[in-house]
């Protein structure tokens, strides 16, 4: 192969990845992936495509090596294909929201709309738990939290967030944490809870990011 043949070759091999993130539906199954493995239904009740349309997606990310795919019974159930690509994703979602000013704009705006914007750093949260001085609230739906959830929170889904509110005391801060930045159920939580006098922030990220962190602290370990 020659010169040209082979670069050609490479660039298109790569346009075919990036072409397979370039879309909005597939770029919000990635985030759901990113806490724990779904099955095609799953990935419906979250992101309320239909079946075919998400089928349809999930089959594109396979292709192209995103995710992986295993059968049980009836169900095909998805998940990333490994951490390294979700190390990928995080970085060009940073990178957007850093870079491209509509998004700074947009999320900005999320965040003040739900009195979200004081939100909370992993090095801040890290802190936090050590001086055993705040309450970790995930308002993710309670099967995310069963596959994995930061170490130490208790798991208060948004659909149990009001009936719940008795339980938590006024005078220690809450956290509260979702899937992600770009999830909207933390900003919802905090809302909620600071409407009712509750001392509440969101964490900056999510479960994904946290995680992430863990493994670069256990290779960092390991060396």
């Amino acid at each position: 192969m020659k010169g040209r043949e082979f670069k050609d070759a490479m660039y298109d091999g790569l346009s075919k990845l990036m072409k397979a993130l370039a879309n909005p539906a597939r770029l919000e199954i990635i985030e759901m992936l990113s806490q724990g493995e779904k099955s095609v239904e799953g990935v419906v009740a979250v992101t309320k495509l239909t079946v075919a349309n998400a089928s349809q997606h999930l089959q594109v990310l396979k292709n192209n090596n995103i995710v992986k795919s295993r059968k049980e019974g009836h169900y095909v159930y998805y998940s990333l294909v490994n951490n390294e690509f979700l190390a990928l994703y995080q970085h060009i979602t940073k990178y957007a929201v850093s870079e491209i000013a509509e998004l700074e704009r947009t999320l900005n705006q999320q965040r003040k709309n739900n009195k979200a914007l004081n939100s909370v750093s992993l090095d801040e949260l890290e802190q936090m738990i050590l001086n055993k001085n705040v309450l970790l609230m995930d308002v993710r739906p309670s099967a995310e939290f069963e596959v994995d959830h930061i170490t130490g929170a208790v798991s208060v889904p948004m659909n149990d967030l009001l009936c719940c509110l008795k339980d938590f005391s006024k005078e220690q801060e809450i956290v509260a944490y979702c899937r992600g930045p770009f999830c909207v159920l933390a900003d919802e939580a905090v809302k909620i809870l600071s409407e009712n006098g509750y001392k509440v922030r969101r964490l900056d990220e999510g479960y994904p990011e946290w995680k992430m962190r863990q493994l670069e602290k256990e290779n960092h370990e390991n060396i």
